[in-house]
């Protein structure tokens, strides 16, 4: 019997990557192992601590998250808005983070910047939402609302299916973890 790491895939939607000026709106995750997604989509500003403090706890089981730009973006926002919110961010940094986009573009040197372009490039398939340029300024809170939704759940599907298919490099790479899979 393998013990494998509890992995999660995690991906949030803002409206602007600084988070002094945007907020949250959307986080989704998934375990590399389970079926079901868990989408949150935050319809207020108090909804943005909920939510926080829900992603904090699942932090709190996981041993390794796998992100797009997470780096860069994804958790330089979520630890600001923790902190705001007096939400310990020290489970973003106690869990291992790959970022795909960095281990793609450094160890890979694929030009692609993009999620879409990048599961294109390897043939996974991928929600058309995810192409640059396809998001719209919706005037109506509650479209934008369910744009970033589905816009959430397709990153964390386009992030599913690529995890699996670089798996052996990610192995290689970290050849510190257990195995994902």
């Amino acid at each position: 019997m393998k013990l494998r790491p509890t992995t999660l895939i995690l991906a949030i939607e803002t409206t602007d990557p600084h988070p002094d000026k945007g907020r949250l709106l959307c986080i989704g995750y998934k375990e590399l192992l389970g079926e079901k997604e868990r989408i949150r989509v935050i319809k207020n500003l108090a909804g943005e601590k909920v939510a926080l403090a829900s992603l904090e706890q699942v932090l709190r089981r996981s041993h390794i998250y796998i992100s797009w730009e997470g780096e860069v973006k994804s958790m330089s926002f979520l630890t600001a808005k923790m902190l705001v919110y007096g939400i310990d961010p020290s489970p973003l940094f106690a869990a291992r983070h790959i970022d795909l986009y960095s281990l793609v573009s450094s160890r890979l040197g694929v030009s692609a910047s993009s999620l879409y372009e990048v599961c294109r490039f390897f043939r996974v398939p991928v929600n058309p939402i995810l192409k640059p340029g396809t998001t719209r300024r919706t005037p109506n809170a509650q479209q934008r609302l369910t744009e970033a939704k589905a816009k959430c759940r397709a990153e964390v599907a386009a992030l599913d299916k690529l995890t699996r298919r670089l798996v052996r490099l990610i192995m290689a790479v970290y050849s510190d973890l257990p195995t994902l899979l």
